[in-house]
């Protein structure tokens, strides 16, 4: 009966200390890596990459388009096969998994998309890059009984998508801490070199702000996800790929010197805090960020989602697998499904709506996560459009996303 009693206690005491958000805290007032073009933070050069930019260098171009033309679907030996698969993955934990989810709705949506393009989500809450990079961890034995369920095999993988850090590190001294984070991150791709014999492309993504996270004594959040970790996550990331192109031979991914795979830029996901960025985006704590200060809201699953979204459509080395025309355009795609029709698209003046479903709730945002419409479904409803800027824009209805395009 002590024992019991003493149990319940200390489960009543770790439910006590959990980390809960805090929207009120101060930033400390740090740039993103995308606000830093031409500039240096530090006495290092700011941007994306190594030329200072946020857009591809030449050199580094030439050899993303090289890596993104030997991509083919493959059979399950890894032999080219036209009814074979194209698999990517995603690699990270519980953040990145709702991400990559959220990303997969959205690119599912595609009436274009390659139809021998396989995503599967093979992160895992609570994993760190400190495990993921073990050849024998756990976190890839999961992976190959997905891939089974799938019905693909380890050979076909070609593509990664990966958002990670390591968890238990305290350390936040610059640049001491993304150059070791750095040096996981080569470890982590020299894993996947070895697991994944025909892995062409490592997208990497760099974590969203973490400083909302209002951590009570004893709490049990990893130290490696705290703010400004989360800051110098982007920087290990730049580094890897300045690492690559410089030639260094511990970063080599052609030929039969290649140890580890091609590395570019994913999406770039950290903000200061609430702040918007300079290309506008913005993670709102009250609505973007879950009651711990550190997972995200539907809502911010849902920004994030569009954000991924418009980057790979977008993005030069991955039209030539992503779709399935040569047009590499996501404008053609119908915007029609059983339970719901929009017209006119593109729209200009206004939009219509029509559904069955009366009373659900339509919300429609920008790819930046922007919200502008919100209310519920009508038999036949009809929404103005004329002062929302030219674009992309999402609805989110029944768990499903559908791409709006406005012209003026």
């Amino acid at each position: 009966m002590k024992i019991a009693t003493i149990l319940l206690f200390a489960c009543i005491i770790h439910i006590d200390l959990i980390a809960q958000k805090n929207c009120d805290k101060q930033t400390d007032a740090l740039t993103p890596l995308t606000d830093l073009e031409n500039m240096q933070w530090r006495d290092f050069s700011g941007g994306l990459y190594y030329n200072g930019l946020n857009t591809r260098p030449s050199d580094h171009k030439n050899k993303a388009m090289g890596q993104a033309a030997s991509i083919q679907p493959l059979d399950e030996n890894g032999q080219p096969s036209a009814s074979g698969k194209i698999v990517w993955i995603g690699v990270g934990a519980s953040n990145p998994r709702t991400e990559f989810n959220r990303f997969i709705e959205q690119i599912d949506t595609l009436t274009n998309k390659n139809k021998a393009l396989k995503l599967i989500n093979t992160c895992i809450g609570g994993q760190g890059i400190q495990k993921m990079k073990d050849l024998t961890d756990n976190y890839w034995k999961q992976a190959e009984k997905q891939f089974a369920d799938s019905g693909v095999t380890n050979k076909q993988v070609q593509i990664a998508w990966i958002e990670t850090d390591n968890t238990q590190t305290a350390d936040t001294t610059f640049p001491r801490a993304p150059q070791s984070l750095r040096d996981e991150f080569l470890t982590l791709l020299q894993t996947l070199h070895i697991l994944y014999p025909n892995i062409k492309i490592c997208y990497i993504t760099a974590r969203a702000y973490s400083g909302f996270i209002d951590i009570s004594p004893g709490a049990t959040v990893g130290k490696g996800l705290l703010h400004p970790r989360d800051y110098y996550n982007g920087w290990a990331i730049k580094w890897i790929i300045e690492k690559q192109m410089s030639g260094d031979n511990a970063y080599a991914y052609e030929g039969a010197n290649a140890v580890i795979p091609f590395v570019t830029w994913g999406s770039y996901h950290w903000t200061d805090g609430s702040r918007k960025r300079g290309d506008g985006f913005s993670i709102d704590c009250q609505t973007d960020i879950g009651e711990d200060g550190l997972h995200l809201s539907a809502a911010g699953e849902m920004k994030i989602g569009a954000l991924m979204y418009s980057y790979f459509t977008n993005d030069e080395a991955a039209k030539p697998w992503l779709f399935n025309n040569k047009a590499n355009s996501v404008a053609n795609t119908e915007n029609k499904v059983e339970n719901i029709k929009i017209a006119p698209q593109p729209a200009a003046e206004n939009i219509t709506i029509q559904t069955q479903n009366i009373g659900l709730p339509i919300h429609i945002a920008d790819v930046l996560g922007n919200t502008f419409w919100l209310g519920n479904a009508e038999p036949q409803l009809t929404i103005k459009t004329q002062n929302w800027p030219s674009g992309l824009y999402f609805l989110h209805y029944e768990s499903q996303y559908h791409k709006l395009f406005i012209r003026h």
